[in-house]
């Protein structure tokens, strides 16, 4: 809530010491030395003290996750205009902070900066968003007038303080602090075609346009300068003219990658004619608490090559150039060994793992290149994947030394995810670093990725566990079932991850165990259950033909092991039974007023807060489902009323938004859809008919022909609440969508695609997607249902050329079939084997179009694509929209048509499910997209997950599927007919 500056400060500030600055820091509501903590630094008490000195009692300053915000009174907010940014660096931004507040508040100009020192850094680091990253301060002046004043006022007093040059904008002058762009101010609020809430800007002729952030300068064509003496404020995209020649020698070919610390760039070297790889680093990026940042970063990676000189990447030059720092190295042929690995999966059953004579040499060789770094006196800190490259004769050298340095040596500590030992994780910021030992654990993780296909990262837990050798030793173990190479190896890399430093295995007892192998005896990870005192025991050891048992603290208890090939139905209930309990235990109390039931993260947070992908009604979907399962009604109290809750709370706001959209996911098709079937289970008839008003609200014509934003998600509404209701005006706005379909199709011969407009405004404007999210699958799927609807043969037709084109475009290997994303893109690129795009979707579809047409075609690459689908497990995701659960769901629909395996391959992915949960306050709780975090959201999140782990314990339909009886014109539908 906004606060006073007399609610924060007792008095005015005569001078602004430590002591007072702490004071006001914890007035402000912060806590009692908050001030002196690192990261935790505070800025907003010097924003308070100017305001004090000033006598600017009336202004208000707020905080949020990033940013304080201090504003006059009485101020009429501009919807947009030029704004003013400041940079800094995080030993710069106190003395920025002040000294911008110092003028603007004088000047009686609002503004914004980042809250603390921990933010400034985030901001300023190579992660960041490279448009944005140095926006520290930003100053909303009153009209352009003031801006001029304000932006020389500022670069007077911040003149000569370090801060990276901010892409986005026009820097005032050459190495001036101060930035300026045209953007929102409150913005024109819109809720875009993807389903997004942003703030945009409006042109003179009323349209309005995103507010554009890319790393250049380009404010909208009709924005006058606000500076007279330059030329009209055009936006200054890269040129591309001839070639850029760096240092007089290194002509850049192509950009590998570009981050907010500079380019990477393939490069021609003329003085040799070999090719090289060219590194940028950009001034005051990244800058340490030691005062270091981004150049200080090559230069030490530029030593370090030097010093592994033989075993990395040659070192041909560095350089400095208008203020940035190059590094020029020989370009290594070959690939990265995560590459590598992934490659090498491709060409075999995945869940099998390589071939295991090559994963044992493999592994030699990683040990003898890690000996060559221990032996130049070196800790390499980033010993993983991605930063050693497989030739093309199998050798292997380093990249990316910028974190070697000498044991002991006082370095910022930096670490990869999954491949870091603990001592490397929790050690200070800034110290000595960790010796050779902690090397030897990342090799263990870099052994992990090449048997088993996948980093070994974990969800975090809470209280945070004090290892993750657990975890370990379930997912070797579970993978080690049908995976030759992770039965293997599982010794090792429990050797070499052990959380004691003095305890890991050494690289010579490494090389014993692996010369000690035999590739072709038998050999099994299992635990041999005993008295409490369960062991792993691996055959094959190098003590001879006898199982030799590893220490128990390396072994995965009875109780935590599970087989491979299934999820107990015991665990299985758990892990729903803990999912909705958390649910229900992070849903805000009845009565808040609040703009989101579940925070999502990433642009789920922008999105629609009623839609099913990152809203409400993906949620409330999942209660609904999980209350047909319940049991007695005393038991399912709690689950009714957060029903009843949920369904109040979105109806309350189901037509509280400017745009009806049509999607299933994105828009308020899902929406509808969700309602009125928690209103048929709470036996609600006025919740239902709002519900269905809401449905009839909706546009069944729509540019984006697809599923998850456009008309065949509102098609599929129409559908299922025809099948729930009976009422005809359902089934005609179906067929008038299917219509509209049918005059979107795009024909290349006898290949048929739904491609989304190029001036559409939408980021998805141009594409022509396979998959169902966005493509033929989803349309195909949805023409399909409405011709079971109407019996309309045309419309079955149009999903026939669907599933033809689909079975065209398939890629096969021995994975199976799996599809690209867009029919533009190269093969083997996208998402592959997913619901959204890939084999999942592709399957949910093809499965349920032989059910009418019974091609056998359609079946075999439906058949293909759960192969596909089954050997990703270990490689995949979590979510339904893109990875285990979506995949189980299309194993289960398969499971339903024609019997199989198929459910014993759901059972699988369930296992796998389990393998990546968390385990918060004493709930199992499965991670989100992001492997890491728990989110409610369906089809990124929890929701879709245990809806999924429902199904496979209870049986059911699909949700969000309009699935009625086949075509009435197709012929026999024996759904219970195994094929041979």
């Amino acid at each position: 809530m906004p606060r006073r500056l007399a609610d924060a400060v007792a008095r005015p500030v005569e001078q602004t010491d430590g002591r007072q600055l702490v004071q006001q820091v914890e007035g402000a509501g912060g806590k009692p030395g908050v001030a002196g903590a690192a990261d935790g630094f505070r800025l907003q008490g010097l924003a308070l003290a100017v305001l004090a000195e000033h006598g600017a009692h009336d202004w208000t300053v707020t905080e949020d996750d990033a940013w304080c915000r201090v504003m006059p009174p009485g101020r009429d907010e501009r919807i947009q205009g030029w704004k003013l940014h400041l940079s800094a660096t995080r030993l710069s931004a106190p003395e920025v902070v002040h000294r911008a507040a110092t003028v603007l508040v004088a000047a009686g100009c609002g503004f914004k900066f980042a809250k603390n020192i921990a933010v400034v850094e985030e901001m300023t680091s190579d992660r960041y968003d490279r448009a944005q990253c140095g926006k520290i301060v930003t100053c909303y002046p009153s009209d352009d007038e003031q801006l001029r004043r304000l932006a020389a006022a500022l670069d007077e007093a911040t003149a000569g303080l370090p801060g990276p040059a901010i892409l986005s904008d026009r820097r005032l002058r050459p190495g001036s602090l101060v930035h300026y762009r045209y953007g929102v101010y409150g913005g024109v609020p819109v809720l875009t075609n993807d389903g997004s809430h942003q703030l945009r800007v409006q042109a003179p002729d009323g349209t309005t346009t995103e507010d554009l952030r890319k790393p250049w300068f380009c404010p909208p064509a009709w924005a006058v300068s606000p500076f007279p003496a330059e030329s009209p404020a055009a936006p200054s995209a890269p040129r591309t003219p001839g070639p850029v020649l760096l240092a007089g020698r290194y002509e850049i070919r192509e950009a590998i990658r570009h981050s907010a610390r500079g380019g990477i760039y393939r490069a021609l070297d003329h003085r040799t004619g070999a090719e090289v790889v060219v590194k940028q680093a950009r001034a005051h990026v990244g800058t340490r608490v030691t005062g270091e940042d981004a150049r200080d970063a090559l230069r030490r990676e530029s030593a370090a090559l030097t010093e592994l000189d033989g075993i990395a990447a040659g070192h041909v030059e560095l350089f400095d150039l208008d203020g940035h720092t190059f590094l020029v190295q020989e370009s290594l042929p070959g690939s990265t060994l995560a590459q590598w690995v992934q490659d090498e999966l491709d060409r075999t059953d995945r869940t099998a793992g390589l071939e295991p004579a090559r994963v044992v040499e493999t592994a030699r060789r990683l040990g003898a290149l890690l000996a060559q770094v221990q032996d130049r006196g070196m800790v390499y800190r980033d010993f993983t994947p991605n930063n050693i490259i497989v030739g093309p004769d199998g050798g292997l050298l380093l990249i990316d030394p910028e974190l070697a340095v000498r044991p002991g040596q006082w370095a910022t500590r930096g670490y990869t995810e999954g491949f870091a030992a603990p001592e490397a994780v929790h050690g200070p910021r800034f110290g000595p670093v960790p010796g050779p030992e902690s090397d030897l654990y990342s090799l263990g993780g870099v052994l992990f990725y090449l048997a088993v296909g996948t980093a070994p990262t974990f969800p975090r837990s809470r209280p945070e566990p004090s290892s993750s050798r657990l975890r370990l030793t379930g997912l070797l173990t579970m993978s080690g079932e049908r995976n030759r190479a992770a039965r293997l190896l599982a010794p090792a890399v429990l050797g070499l991850t052990h959380d004691e430093p003095a305890a890991r295995w050494s690289l010579a007892r490494l090389g014993e165990f692996l010369d000690g192998l035999d590739v072709d005896a038998p050999i099994a990870v299992l635990p041999e259950v005993g008295s409490g005192n369960d062991r792993l025991r691996a055959a094959g050891s190098p003590e001879g033909g006898a199982d030799r048992c590893l220490p128990a603290d390396r072994c995965l208890p009875a109780d935590r092991y599970l087989p491979a090939d299934r999820l107990g139905t015991e665990l299985q209930q758990r892990l729903v039974d803990d999912g909705l309990a958390h649910l229900l235990a992070t849903l805000p109390e009845p009565g808040d007023d609040v703009p989101r039931l579940w925070p999502s993260t990433g642009f789920g947070s922008s999105s629609d807060a009623c839609n099913v992908q990152h809203g409400a009604a993906g949620v409330l979907g999942l209660l609904t489902l999980a209350d047909t399962h319940a049991g007695p009604a005393g038991d399912r109290d709690e689950l009714r009323a957060a029903l009843s809750q949920v369904a109040g709370w979105l109806d309350r706001r189901r037509t509280q938004v400017s745009t009806v959209l049509p999607g299933l996911y994105f828009g308020r098709a899902g929406t509808a859809w969700a309602l009125h079937d928690a209103a048929r289970r709470l036996d609600d008839p006025e919740l239902a008919e709002r519900a269905a008003g809401l449905a009839l609200a909706l546009p069944v014509r729509w540019p984006n022909p697809d599923v998850c934003h456009g008309a065949a998600g509102s098609a599929l509404t129409q559908l299922h609440l025809w099948h729930a209701t009976g009422r005809e005006e359902f089934r005609r706005r179906a067929a008038e969508a299917a219509d509209g379909l049918l005059a979107a199709a795009e024909y290349d011969g006898d290949r048929v695609y739904w491609p989304v407009p190029k001036d559409f405004d939408s980021a998805l404007a141009g594409i022509r997607h396979l998959g169902f999210a966005h493509g033929v699958a989803g349309v195909g799927y949805a023409l399909l249902a409405a011709a079971r609807a109407t019996g309309e043969r045309r419309y079955l037709d149009a999903a026939v050329d669907a599933g033809n084109t689909l079975v065209s475009e398939a890629e096969r290997g021995p994975w199976g079939a799996r599809w690209r994303t867009d029919r533009d893109d190269a093969p083997g690129s996208g998402m592959l084997y997913h619901w959204c795009s890939g084999a999942s979707g592709v399957g949910t579809f093809l499965v349920r179009l032989w059910q009418d047409t019974r091609d056998p075609a359609h079946l075999r690459a439906a058949e293909e694509a759960a192969v596909a689908v089954r050997g990703a497990r270990w490689t995949s995701p979590t979510a339904a929209c893109h990875g285990l659960a979506g995949n189980g769901e299309f194993l289960l629909d398969l499971a339903d048509a024609v019997g199989g395996p198929y459910r014993d391959w759901a059972q699988e992915l369930a296992a796998s499910l389990y393998a990546r949960h968390a385990d918060r306050d004493g709930r199992l709780l499965i991670a989100d997209e992001s492997g890491t975090e728990v989110t409610a959201d369906w089809n990124v999140g929890l929701s879709g997950v245990v809806a999924f782990l429902l199904r496979l314990r209870h049986g059911g339909p699909r949700p969000w599927m309009a699935d009625g009886p086949v075509f009435p014109q197709g012929g026999p539908a024996d759904r219970t007919q195994v094929r041979p």
